[in-house]
């Protein structure tokens, strides 16, 4: 019986939502035959399909459909309209969910821009199918209708999904939050979006649709794909909620209003398509990184100089002539150019035999050439300059000669220095990055994902050296009663006293590691099951003498490596060592005995604990 109503409530909760979603929607803005600006309810279905098993799709989409007949009979519909949208709405959240499940595109934010044009062509698709079957049950079909309901759809799932399935996934995980984020600046960061679009739509006079794209868009460097479905959900509330008003910068168009509501949805789509490829594409930034010097080669090729002069030598007379702009360069008034030993001295003295072994060169073989070199302007101020040019093979009016051009690139170089500290920079902020990705951010010692690639490394070594490993996965008692009773604050007080009485008693080589919410991993390289019962029940005493308030206990259990197991079997081995110690009354170390046989591929034939 249990079992049956708790099947009942995911279903119950997914018709509520379309239902509350669906009633907002139209009481916030109404369109043309009652469609509105964005349909969410399309976006809960999709994102409740996808995040419950494919044998509990029936009941909710029937919970949906129930919700959606009361809304459409609720909104004033027929009976026969109000089923034929119902089938629409319904076969349309059926259909995106099928097809991304089918294309294994369910989670589109990764960081590849397939993905996100794939679950873009899908929502698409079965908007498509979806504004059809609508228009076939609709008082006044019209091809208005038609696309108002296509794009309503459309926003809903776009929308509305990314953030349920955010939320959804980060709950599985056990990690509600962004990385690095806390309650209070998601929030402050939501407010700032609620605020400036509050204000942009709260009046008429002034065309600001440029402002909320700005919060946007900082909401997604701060918060990733939550910020970017987030903000752009806000805005299409806040701007939805404007409409019923009769306020906001759309109704500066002379139109009537459904062609202000198709602009709204235009515009809410372009925001969305605008910001959510740039939260995925953050996810790559590493890769960015690593080719930003080839584009800085690139860019360096193909921008140009607007101000250019020509020069050419007379090789017959040694005479030089120079272009306006060429005087401009060398910081001198339009004369006569000076000869051409005092056009090589005019060169910085570091760069003058350079300069004129190119030249050379080129006269010699009759051929073309091209520096970078510093001249030093009658002022004493150096500039850089690039040239180019070509042996001039002359005419019988025209002696022969080096024809060139030079350009002034000071503002180039002093670009390219810049670009080349944001490279290391980047660079840096890369490493930084790499670094808070390995480390708990509560405690300040090594994550899962850390300890997990040092006790394979351990594994590694110990195998190919015939060495020994052990490790202790170690639990704070009663942990649950102390948040109870002091509150989580205390409660993460207390994991970090944990943390710093236990890495106070390991040795060097050791590594303490968090790997659950009040749960710790020792990876202890080179020791047997001996030492490291005397090092674990180190950390024991040290944690149970500590004299701060609340006092708390640890239970403890460790295991040692066995050749040839795998790191699943080894963790699995502790952490049962750690539920033995738990049943001896806490407080205790228990230590796990060696599986007696290690299959082929890692898994323990016969184990006991």
């Amino acid at each position: 019986m249990g079992k049956s109503v708790y099947a009942l409530v995911w279903p119950t909760a997914t018709g509520l939502a379309y239902y509350a979603a669906a009633v907002t929607a139209l009481a916030l803005t109404k369109g043309q035959d009652g469609i509105a600006t964005v349909w969410p309810s399309s976006g809960v279905l999709v994102a409740a399909l996808l995040l419950c098993r494919r044998e509990a799709w029936p009941i909710q989409l029937i919970a949906a459909a129930v919700a959606s007949l009361v809304a459409n009979l609720g909104l004033g519909n027929s009976v026969g309209a109000s089923l034929g949208f119902t089938l629409a709405n319904v076969a349309e959240s059926f259909i995106c969910a099928w097809l991304l499940m089918r294309n294994n595109a369910e989670r589109p934010f990764s960081a590849r821009s397939a993905d996100i044009a794939a679950f873009f062509l899908m929502a698409s698709l079965s908007s498509f199918v979806s504004a059809s079957l609508a228009s076939l049950f609709a008082p006044n079909q019209s091809p208005v209708f038609w696309f108002s309901w296509f794009s309503t759809d459309l926003l809903g799932i776009l929308l509305v999904t990314p953030l349920i399935l955010t939320v959804g996934w980060s709950v599985k995980r056990g990690r509600l939050l962004p990385r690095h984020q806390t309650i209070g600046q998601i929030a402050g960061m939501f407010a700032l979006v609620v605020a400036v679009a509050a204000f942009t739509f709260s009046q008429s006079k002034f065309p600001l649709l440029f402002l909320p794209m700005l919060t946007i868009l900082a909401a997604v460097f701060r918060l990733g794909v939550l910020g970017a479905a987030g903000g752009v959900l806000i805005v299409a509330i806040v701007s939805s909620a404007a409409i019923t008003m009769h306020s906001g910068p759309e109704a500066l168009i002379d139109a009537d209003p459904m062609t202000r509501s198709l602009f709204l949805q235009f515009y809410l789509l372009s925001l969305f398509a605008a910001s959510l490829p740039i939260a995925v594409l953050l996810g790559a930034r590493r890769r960015l990184v690593n080719q930003i010097s080839e584009n800085i080669r690139l860019l360096q090729l193909a921008e140009t100089v607007a101000n250019v002069g020509h020069w050419r030598l007379d090789l017959t007379t040694q005479a030089i002539s120079w272009s306006p702009e060429v005087f401009k360069i060398h910081g001198m008034h339009d004369a006569s150019p000076p000869a051409y030993d005092a056009a090589i001295d005019a060169y910085h003295p570091d760069d003058q035999g350079f300069v004129q072994a190119k030249l050379a060169d080129a006269i010699d073989h009759h051929r073309g050439f091209e520096f970078r070199a510093r001249i030093v302007r009658p002022c004493g101020q150096i500039r850089y300059v690039f040239s180019r040019g070509e042996f001039d093979g002359g005419t019988s009016d025209r002696p022969l000669g080096l024809f060139g051009v030079i350009q002034d690139i000071t503002t180039q170089v002093a670009y390219e220095e810049k670009l080349r500290e944001a490279a290391e920079l980047a660079a840096q902020a890369a490493d930084q990055a790499q670094i808070l990705a390995e480390t708990d951010q509560l405690t300040g010692i090594a994550n899962r994902r850390r300890v997990t690639v040092f006790l394979e490394k351990a594994i590694a070594d110990a195998q190919s050296s015939n060495g020994t490993l052990s490790i202790a996965v170690l639990d704070i008692d009663h942990f649950k009663a102390i948040n109870d009773r002091y509150g989580h604050m205390a409660g993460d007080q207390v994991i970090c006293r944990v943390a710093t009485d236990a890495s106070r008693q390991l040795r060097s080589d050791d590594m303490l590691g968090r790997i659950g919410g009040e749960e710790f991993v020792i990876v202890f390289p080179h020791a047997d099951a001996y030492i490291a019962m005397m090092i674990a029940e180190r950390v024991r005493k040290a944690v149970e003498a500590s004299h701060s308030n609340p006092s708390v206990t640890i239970s403890t259990g460790v295991a040692q490596w066995a050749r040839g197991e795998t790191s699943d079997s080894l963790l699995r081995r502790a952490d049962d060592a750690l539920y033995a110690a738990k049943r001896a009354g806490r407080n205790v170390l228990r230590l796990s005995a060696k599986p007696h046989r290690i299959l082929f591929d890692g898994r323990i034939a016969e184990n006991t604990a």
